[in-house]
């Protein structure tokens, strides 16, 4: 798959960075780009466990509707 990235003029650093530390590591500028992309989506991705709701257990519909009905 080929991903093409727009760099805006005010970013042009990064483009110098990339290629510095692509010469600096003598990796490929695309490998650069995945491994740092895929460190920030871990960052970033929520955790499973965090919202934990606890022990859920599912209404019975005579539950429900004397609920309702005692409003």
């Amino acid at each position: 798959m080929q991903l093409n990235i727009y760099v805006p003029a005010d970013k042009q650093a990064l483009l110098r960075d990339l290629d510095e530390a692509s010469r600096k590591t003598g990796r490929p500028k695309n490998d650069l780009v995945l491994e740092a992309l895929g460190r920030y989506l871990a960052a970033v991705r929520p955790r499973l466990g965090r919202y934990r709701l606890g022990k859920v257990q599912a209404w019975r519909r005579a539950e429900l509707y004397a609920r309702r009905l005692s409003r």
